[in-house]
């Protein structure tokens, strides 16, 4: 498959719930914003297609819908994308299209990767962080730099159900570098 996240899932081999920690912390947040996403890959059929539905926090926030189909990619790396983007087109009046296609290209471009050890449940895992900055030297930032400096950051590890063990987006303050907004998704455990 393609950019990351491909290959993800060909692990989830029957119907498996997988249990995410949700979590916002930065400037004038306090406490941290806490919250369960789930996705529920219902179906697996013989070939490999999956039918996933998502239900992504709680109270007011909750958003549930399905299903979407996937096959080695894990889903919820698009959802947590898109959200990502439409999130940055609200702040800053609209671009979100001009985001994505940002955020796209990156994908399809080699990321800084580096080996890192996770813990889940008592085991450790062998896993890859993988790091990118899409708006780092993109000429129109004159116009949104507040997000010059926003990194993405993928661990991923084959030890993992579904192979996504953290997605996470730091956005540092572009003059002293003080974290502004930091939200991240963290695997916790997978239910039959």
């Amino acid at each position: 498959g393609e950019g990351y996240g491909a290959d993800l899932l060909a692990g989830v081999k029957q119907p498996t719930v997988l249990h995410y920690r949700y979590e916002m912390q930065g400037q004038g947040i306090d406490p941290p914003n806490v919250q369960p996403v789930a996705m529920d890959v219902r179906e697996v059929k013989p070939d490999g297609a999956k039918s996933v539905y998502f239900d992504l926090f709680e109270g007011v926030n909750r958003r549930q819908f399905g299903p979407m189909s996937a096959q080695e990619q894990n889903p919820l790396i698009l959802v947590l994308l898109q959200r990502d983007v439409s999130e940055m087109g609200k702040l800053t009046g609209g671009a979100a299209g001009y985001f994505q296609q940002q955020v796209r290209r990156a994908f399809n471009e080699p990321a800084e990767s580096t080996p890192v050890e996770i813990t889940v449940g008592d085991h450790k895992l062998q896993a890859t962080r993988l790091v990118m900055q899409p708006f780092k030297n993109d000429p129109h930032l004159k116009q949104f730099p507040q997000f010059r400096d926003k990194s993405y950051e993928f661990v991923v590890a084959d030890g993992v159900p579904g192979g996504l063990y953290q997605l996470l987006t730091r956005v540092p303050d572009t003059n002293d570098g003080h974290l502004i907004l930091q939200e991240s998704v963290t695997f916790e455990e997978a239910t039959p």
